[in-house]
């Protein structure tokens, strides 16, 4: 598929008979955001497609604009990933298709290297795995939620089967303090970690806006839609992928 051609797309997505589309272009600059955007575009289209996911995954972007993250720094003007992601549920709104966003926290995933490898571009964010270093937010005591990829699946699969689907679909995996996290993967290790430098990430930590249940507010929860669908806790991932120290 061509994501530069929205017709292509349109063509492809209607021989296909497809009829859901769950976009999980990562959307960093420019480039990927056309690829979205003419994904959108070829999707309304085809005129097969009634749902459509932009990609998300991560927090609210909304509230998050409108609370002043993230803060633009120095050399980083070139990235406008937020913005990106607000414009796509925009365009999808002017549609007649049907869509929602993926609300998950932080990706569990980045943790488990090199043990296992995530499905995305690594990432060393507070907790530097590779390096044994932890710089942890603000005092540590901030919560954050942190979702592996394999319970945003098996939630994402579980949504197809809704009459409806919400505007945003929070799915939470673990919520715990980035201080109860070190713990867990120092255990896990059986090394203690040394004070490393926080990342432009860690004040999204420190503001809240990974802790999803700090602003869901009453919006129920794909948790709580199919309560029998079970998460990966961050404790059992770092078993899982260093085994418990003695």
């Amino acid at each position: 598929m061509d994501y530069a051609n929205p017709d292509n797309i349109s063509n492809v997505l209607r021989s296909n008979g497809t009829e859901v589309v769950i976009s999980t272009i990562g959307i960093l600059f420019e480039d990927t955001h056309k690829s979205q955007m003419n994904l959108i575009e070829g999707a309304e289209k085809s005129e097969t497609i009634k749902r459509f996911a932009p990609s998300e995954f991560a927090y609210d972007y909304d509230a998050a604009a409108e609370g002043g993250y993230p803060c633009q720094l120095p050399g980083l003007e070139g990235y406008k990933g937020n913005k990106y992601k607000i414009e796509a549920a925009e365009r999808l709104q002017s549609t007649s298709m049907e869509s929602t966003r993926f609300m998950i926290g932080f990706l569990m995933d980045y943790y488990g290297a090199p043990a296992e490898e995530p499905p995305v571009l690594p990432l060393a964010v507070v907790l530097d795995m590779e390096n044994n270093k932890a710089a942890l937010p603000s005092t540590g005591d901030d919560k954050v939620t942190l979702t592996h990829s394999e319970t945003i699946g098996k939630f994402v699969a579980a949504s197809l089967d809704l009459e409806e689907w919400p505007k945003k679909s929070w799915i939470i995996g673990d919520i715990l303090t980035w201080r109860e996290a070190l713990g867990f993967v120092e255990n896990a290790r059986g090394k203690p970690f040394i004070d490393g430098m926080m990342s432009l990430w860690s004040l999204g930590f420190a503001w809240g806006w990974y802790d999803l249940t700090s602003y869901k507010k009453s919006e129920k929860t794909l948790n709580e839609m199919f309560p029998e669908l079970e998460t990966l806790t961050f404790k059992d991932f770092m078993a899982r992928c260093f085994g418990e120290a003695k």
